[in-house]
Order: structure tokens, then C-alpha cells, then sequence
């Protein structure tokens, strides 16, 4: 799962103001039953032109979301290029209507690469480029409408491994699909890129545990900054707790993306470092994530250094990806059986898989009374939640390892999320301050990447590969 964004902006200078923001925020993030007969029924498989016209659908609605749009007609001008990450009305979320996650970014550029548009993407990308921190890192999520964060005001902004390894990855990706002709523009924009990515790179790097006596020894740290949720007695609204400070944990998920990040770095700037940078932390990730009893990886280490073996879904679909990629067939198949046996769900005619299993929505209890006043303890497992975003990785990771009819089931079981705009929502049901129901970019991109992936197209099956 893509991680926490805050509602905080360039506005909230006022504590009273961010604390009201806070407990109207919807979420800006980020996600059972078996995939047997029982689950899916005898439904048949989509035809190609099925296939085509989710891809055509989710397409257009994407474009609408990339800046300068109907609701952001005049973005902040570093900011032109980001796609707006959900579809929310300045009625529905005033504060963060126009929030782009850099993430969202990436993987939009991706599927806009996939689709044919190099224009669209470079557009995006270019914008992500110009948006680069002096460190080499970016922030996890934009404001369009304003300027926040920025580096004299970034109150609730997180800095992720993972959503820089995403963005350096789109670049790599671009860079690999260079069209040939004369000497110009494409030159100029390669060599921008290619700079960018490699800035990108050396700050992930900086993140990197160098200890040979540490089990965490080659893995990256989270970044910077950390929130918190807490029940604030006095207003009697759930509230934010931002850390500005570096956060020392480990994410697997973060590690999975850096390494095709810089695996593919290493191949389009012939600079072998970036390679053995990548080989060091696919070998930390099998000797100290792997978790042989789970059948699929950790989530990671805390802070304090101990493993984390909660199940989140990523760690096993992108898990499964990463494994295929290594030739690791075996346990890319242990991963995904991992994933049926925890994180099938079903939540109205929407059928896929939630983000976590057993581990409780909210970690402070009071937080959990506040939602669920009957049951403060609620585990996501009790939740009736598909989440689009890890539902179609792990399709794309069914399609990988041969099993195409298999995604194609989970493309079909997420018909129900598709509006009718053509997007596609990121989660079954609003979890206040994790999920919103609202249609996404990170649902939208992976249903384009992993139809086109099915219907054969070359570069979508080079999508983590």
C-alpha cells in the first residue's frame, strides 16, 4: 500500500484550522475468500474488445485528471502536469480536492506510455523532474491549486522510498522506449531524465543500511516524516501528529520498487553501480524479508529494528513480481496462494482482495472507538473492502506467471468499481484517513496497464518485469 497522505496544506497555518481539516479528511492514499468456482462462479472470460474498451474508458477519464483540468483550470505553475490522484469536488474535500500523489504521478505516466501518448507522459514526468528536492527525493504528494509543500512550509508532508522509486522507475521506463531520429528535443529530454533518475537514485541510496551486523544490512529506510492518528479529547475529533523528522523503518514494498528502479537505471546508463545497487537489495530483501511460515514476505522492519510480519497484500503481489522477476518461480507461486488464502474479499458485486488481513484499521484504540464505537478493535479482515490498486497487481502478477485467465477473473470482479466516468474507485467503501471510495488514478493506471499487459501489448509486459 502506497502509505499515508495528510490533509495539511499551505493554508494550515492555523492548529485549529488543520485540526478540522483533519477530521473531515476523507483519505488521499492509499489496499477473504478463495479465487475458486465459488468465488468468481462460471462468469466467462472478456473478449479482447472487452478489454479495449475498459482501457479506452479508464483512458479518457485519466486525461481529465492531469492539471490543468475543469476543477484546477489554473495550477500552480511547478505544478502543471500532475494528475489530480481522486475524483473529488471542491464541495466534497475543499482542502485536498486537488491533491496529486507522486505516486499517482508515475504510475499515470506509465499508462499514458502504455497507451501510446509519449506527449501525455513526458508532460507528467516533466513536471515530476522540475518538482526534484536539492536531496534528490520529492514529497508523496502535491497541492495543484497552491505551492504546498514547499521547503519553508511542509507541516504534514511525508517523504517515501517507494513513491521515489516509482517515479524513478516511469523515468527508466520512458528513457528504455527512446525513439530513434535526428538529433533535437528527445536528446535534450533524455539527458534531463537521465540526470533526474540518477538524482533520484543517489537519495534513495543515502537511505541505504550500511552494517553488516544489522539484518536490515543493504535495505533502505521509509524517508522522512510521520503521522500519526490520535482522539483528541477536547475538539472530540480524531487528529493528525506530524513528525518532522527521518523515519528509520524498512518497507518492503518501498525495497521491491527501488530495486526495478535501479536495476533498469543500471541498464539505461550503462553505469554498473546502479546495478549492484539493485543486487544488494534484492539479496537483503530474500535473506532478511522472506517469511518461509507466511508463504510471502514481511512488511518489513519498525522503527526500533525488529521485524514487522504483518500481512499487507503488496507484500505479496509485488512480492510475486519481484520473485518472477528473479527467475524465484517457486516462491513467486507461494506468494500468490499467500495472497488468496489472506486478503480475498468480497464487498457488494465487487470481488477482489483487501490490503491487510489480520491487523487492526486503526492502532490507537480511542481512534478505533471513534469509527467503530461497537468494535474499536475492527481488523480489516472484518471489513467487507476490495481495494483496486493491490487487486490489479496482483493480476498483473497472475498474468506474469502464465495464469492469464486468472487476472482477467480479477479484472472481471472489479466491474463494479468502474464509473461511469470511466474511472475506476480505489477502494469498495470509504476507511476514514486510509481508503476513499472515490474513482483513482492508482485504480484507473494498473487497470490500464494490466489490460494491456493481457491483450499483449510489449511495453505493458515490461512493467516489472
Amino acid at each position: 500500500m502506497r502509505g499515508y497522505v495528510s490533509a495539511g496544506d499551505a493554508t494550515a497555518s492555523n492548529p485549529a484550522q488543520r485540526l478540522t481539516r483533519s477530521a473531515a479528511h476523507l483519505a488521499l492514499t492509499l489496499v477473504g475468500l478463495a479465487a475458486s468456482g465459488a468465488l468468481w462462479g462460471q462468469t466467462p472470460l472478456p473478449l479482447d474488445r472487452d478489454l479495449r474498451g475498459r482501457t479506452a474508458a479508464a483512458r479518457r477519464w485519466l486525461e481529465g485528471q492531469v492539471t490543468p483540468n475543469h476543477f484546477v483550470p489554473e495550477p500552480d505553475a511547478s505544478r502543471r502536469g500532475l494528475l489530480v490522484s481522486y475524483s473529488l469536488t471542491p464541495k466534497q474535500f475543499p482542502v485536498g480536492y486537488h491533491r496529486s500523489a507522486t505516486y499517482d504521478d508515475a504510475v499515470g505516466a506509465l499508462a499514458f506510455l502504455v497507451m501510446g501518448d509519449r506527449d501525455r507522459a513526458a508532460f507528467t514526468l516533466h513536471a515530476l523532474t522540475r518538482l526534484v528536492r536539492p536531496d534528490g527525493s520529492l514529497w508523496f504528494a502535491y497541492n495543484t491549486a497552491n505551492n504546498w509543500p514547499s521547503e519553508s512550509d511542509h507541516e504534514s508532508a511525508l517523504v517515501r522510498a517507494g513513491t521515489v522509486a516509482w517515479v524513478g522507475y516511469a523515468l527508466t521506463l520512458y528513457l528504455a522506449r527512446r525513439p530513434g531520429g535526428p538529433p533535437g528535443v528527445d536528446d535534450r529530454e533524455h539527458a534531463v531524465f537521465l540526470e533526474t533518475a540518477r538524482q533520484l537514485a543517489r537519495y534513495l541510496l543515502s537511505l541505504q543500511v550500511n552494517d553488516s551486523s544489522d539484518p536490515r544490512d543493504g535495505l533502505l529506510r521509509l524517508g522522512y516524516g510521520s503521522i500519526t492518528l490520535a482522539f483528541d479529547t477536547a475538539s472530540h475529533q480524531v487528529v493528525e501528529l506530524y513528525r518532522d523528522e527521518p523515519v528509520t523503518g524498512i518497507s518492503t514494498e518501498n525495497n521491491i520498487i527501488a530495486w526495478f528502479f535501479l536495476r533498469r537505471l543500471g541498464g539505461v546508463s550503462d553505469d554498473q553501480s546502479f546495478s549492484n545497487a539493485a543486487n544488494r537489495i534484492g539479496n537483503a530483501l530474500l535473506a532478511s524479508l522472506w517469511n518461509d511460515g507466511l508463504g510471502q514476505f514481511n512488511q518489513g522492519f519498525t522503527a526500533q529494528g525488529k521485524p514487522d510480519s504483518n500481512k499487507a497484500l503488496d507484500c505479496a503481489s509485488l512480492g510475486a513480481l519481484f520473485l518472477a522477476a528473479r527467475g524465484d518461480h517457486d516462491r513467486a507461486e507461494r506468494a500468490i496462494a499467500a495472497a488468496e488464502r489472506y486478503y480475498a474479499s468480497r464487498s457488494g458485486k465487487a470481488i477482489g482482495y483487501r490490503p491487510y488481513a489480520d491487523r487492526t484499521v486503526y492502532d490507537d484504540e480511542a481512534v478505533g472507538r471513534f469509527f467503530f464505537p461497537q468494535t474499536p478493535r475492527t481488523e480489516w479482515q472484518d471489513l467487507p473492502v476490495v481495494w483496486s490498486e493491490g487487486s490489479l497487481q496482483l493480476a498483473l502478477a497472475y498474468q506474469r506467471l502464465g495464469r492469464p485467465e486468472q487476472a482477467r477473473h480479477i479484472l472481471l470482479g472489479l466491474d463494479a468499481m468502474r464509473v461511469a466516468s470511466g474511472g475506476v474507485r480505489y477502494a469498495s467503501m470509504d476507511v476514514p484517513f486510509e481508503m476513499s471510495r472515490a474513482a483513482s488514478v492508482a485504480g484507473s493506471a494498473w487497470l490500464i496497464l494490466v489490460s494491456r499487459a493481457l491483450a499483449g501489448d510489449s511495453l505493458a509486459r515490461e512493467i516489472l518485469r
